[in-house]
């Protein structure tokens, strides 16, 4: 790690509020904060659900009655479609816009109407953690009144294939399809259960 990293990282409170990755070729700090679970786990954004895995991540609220619930739906829809050529549903990792309102306790009652299926986490934790994610993924709109507006928010989807260092973000109103398919290609992964779609289920979350 070169001193400007680590001057970096110690500005940010330790070095596991970031963690190293490859993305696209270059060396970038991930965020890395220490979030709670719908089921009150603490985890690491990096080390427990991105680190070594191919991984879907969205950010949404529970008192969203706009774009959010179409854009899970349709979210949850593309893990079935991707089951058999990856070997398993792929985790995703929901962050919570709200953080205030969405508490671990709340966060779980949302997992369980949606049938708590395997591989869903929902996620809340400080504000700024949540935000610095957000940025870093390129959730923003250019309109910093839109920007700062929940209830305008981009209905997107970052996927993150972390052992090749390939990201890809979409707007989940492409459809289910079309996301399976670029999930498939941000993986590497053409065939049905190939050597490349197995290693990027290893270790999947939940």
């Amino acid at each position: 790690m070169t001193p400007s990293r680590r001057a970096l990282l110690a500005a940010a409170g330790g070095s596991a509020a970031f963690a190293e990755a490859v993305i696209a070729g270059s060396r970038r700090l991930f965020p890395n904060p220490l979030l709670t679970t719908h089921d009150g786990r603490p985890v690491r954004l990096y080390d427990d659900f991105i680190r070594g895995r191919f991984v879907l991540i969205n950010f949404a609220y529970t008192r969203c009655k706009g774009k959010c619930p179409r854009g899970l739906s349709i979210l949850l829809a593309t893990r079935r479609l991707l089951a058999p050529r990856l070997g398993c549903e792929p985790a995703l990792v929901t962050l919570t816009l709200d953080p205030d309102n969405d508490t671990p306790e709340v966060l779980g009652r949302y997992v369980a109407s949606h049938g708590a299926p395997r591989g869903w986490t929902c996620v809340t934790g400080g504000a700024g953690d949540l935000e610095r994610v957000r940025r870093f993924l390129g959730f923003t709109d250019p309109d910093p009144r839109v920007d700062a507006d929940r209830s305008q928010h981009g209905s997107l989807v970052a996927m993150g294939d972390d052992v090749r260092g390939r990201w890809q973000v979409a707007s989940t109103q492409a459809g289910a399809e079309p996301l399976a398919q670029l999930a498939l290609r941000t993986a590497g992964a053409w065939r049905p259960r190939s050597p490349a779609a197995q290693a990027s289920c290893a270790g999947s979350h939940g």
